[in-house]
């Protein structure tokens, strides 16, 4: 009993008990390092466990110290990634993920964002075109195929058809655009003036260097043609610079009208200059650009009306685009001058290089040349216009090398001109265009189906080949009929 109740007032102390005892009696420093101990090997165990599962929480540098702790958890992605981040999982994986912009900062609502404005083509060395071109009332009806049947339709009397006259002018752009030579230029032996009249032609139908056909095609032409008046002191050929200067800078002025390209008034103005500064006193315009009066007794009036012809078209054209050279009103005056004086009130004609004799051919330059220096009205324009539609034909049967010459001048003379002379004109030398074009879009030498002329039996010495090299004259004889099929919208008829 005794042992009994010794038990039941001191009963036997628990593991427990003993190990709290002790525990207590530990000082608290010892305490304190036993837990750390403890927590960093609970921690230890974690991240091991964690990393094993294959599961990465936070990307860390390998020389980045993390204090000791739980790592903190990640930052949720923004509304925009959640919206464009694709999950994949087994039902999406055909649909393809949508473009991720996490590096990329959306802008805020306060940033401007320009819109681009598209080019259809390398511009190269020329500006591009400004914005809000003001074009020159005269070129309106070519500048889209709705303004060019409207014309077509106007001034065709009624019985051309557009889509069948447009189709034949596409195809001798198309021809034209083909033969283009790998620098950008027309032509053989005479370069300047084969490229300045594939581009007149060209920019008659409102094709420039944004034309989705052509535009290409104008660019590098433009291009070559400033690229020789940079590296010639503005002068775009010394072979017969007279004609092929003239029609080069021709070229350039309906361009910079239709494009107002600033680029190409670096060159352009030195060219117009040029040729105001190679003018006869008398107005007219001499071989080499010879001002000197040389020959008073076979040239009495400084030059011809057939050099004179190119070069007032040059110069009216510069005026239509606006460039502004010193004396450019007083050429054009002179010019007028020269015309006057070649005329002759007996034959009704102008004079080559006096009054007196003159050509066919020759009617049309100089009719042309008074209705660009604003005599169209004038008494000797009336008068050439009436002796031109009796003595002027179209007739392919009859023609000749000089024949495309002739009829460029004449069909823009009646034009202008209009009335009946016009009516009957049109109808004749339309047909007769349309009808020898050539199935791959280009013209022969008028009455020929050869693109170079063959010498004549028993020809007199004077005989000569106009364009005689086999790659100039194709490209000829094309751009100016086709000049002449795009007459009804190239100008407004605004002489008459």
């Amino acid at each position: 009993m005794e042992a009994a109740t010794s038990t039941s007032l001191f009963p036997t102390q628990t593991l427990g008990h003993v190990l709290m005892t002790r525990f207590r009696s530990v000082p608290f420093y010892l305490v304190a390092v036993l837990l750390h101990v403890l927590f960093l090997l609970i921690f230890g165990t974690y991240a091991v466990s964690e990393r094993s599962a294959g599961v990465i929480t936070q990307f860390v540098a390998p020389d980045q110290k993390v204090a000791p702790g739980p790592p903190p958890p990640p930052p949720p992605p923004p509304p925009e990634q959640k919206k464009n981040t694709p999950v994949q999982t087994a039902e999406t994986k055909s649909i393809a993920p949508r473009p991720r912009m996490i590096s990329t900062p959306l802008p805020s609502q306060a940033m401007t964002i320009p819109t681009p404005v598209p080019v259809p083509m390398e511009m190269n060395k020329l500006a591009q075109l400004p914005k809000n071109i003001k074009v020159n009332s005269m070129y309106q009806h070519r500048l889209n195929s709705q303004a060019r049947s409207t014309a077509i339709g106007r001034y065709g009397g009624g019985a051309t058809k557009a889509d069948q006259l447009e189709g034949a002018v596409y195809r001798a752009l198309t021809w034209l655009q083909k033969n283009q030579n790998e620098d950008g230029s027309w032509g053989g032996s005479y370069k300047a003036s084969m490229t300045g009249l594939a581009l007149l032609t060209l920019l008659a139908h409102g094709e420039t260097q944004t034309s989705k056909q052509y535009g290409e095609t104008v660019q590098k032409g433009v291009q070559w043609l400033m690229d020789q008046g940079r590296k010639n002191k503005n002068v775009f050929s010394a072979q017969h610079s007279e004609y092929q200067h003239a029609i080069a800078t021709y070229a350039l002025s309906e361009d910079y009208a239709l494009t107002q390209i600033g680029d190409l008034l670096t060159v352009l103005e030195g060219a117009v200059d040029k040729i105001v500064t190679s003018q006869s006193p008398t107005g007219a315009w001499e071989y080499g650009y010879n001002n000197k009066m040389t020959r008073p007794d076979e040239r009495p009036l400084g030059g011809d009306m057939s050099i004179s012809g190119w070069n007032i078209q040059a110069l009216k054209a510069a005026k239509n685009a606006g460039v502004h050279v010193k004396g450019l009103d007083e050429a054009m005056r002179k010019a007028l001058d020269f015309c006057r004086a070649s005329y002759d009130d007996k034959t009704h004609r102008f004079g080559y290089a006096k009054k007196g004799g003159g050509s066919d051919s020759l009617l049309g330059v100089g009719i042309l040349g008074m209705m660009f220096l604003g005599a169209g009205d004038s008494k000797e324009a009336r008068s050439a216009i009436k002796e031109a539609s009796s003595r002027v034909k179209c007739d392919w049967s009859k023609a000749g090398e000089a024949n495309s010459y002739m009829w460029y001048y004449i069909t823009q003379a009646m034009f202008q001109g209009g009335g009946s002379y016009w009516v009957s004109w049109n109808r004749e030398f339309r047909d007769t265009i349309l009808k020898n074009q050539m199935a791959d879009g280009h013209w022969t030498v008028p009455g020929s189906k050869d693109d170079v002329p063959v010498r004549p039996p028993n020809a007199p010495e004077t005989w000569h080949a106009q364009v005689g090299n086999p790659k100039d004259s194709p490209v000829y004889h094309t751009s100016m009929l086709c000049m002449m099929l795009e007459v009804y919208y190239r100008f407004l008829p605004t002489f008459k």
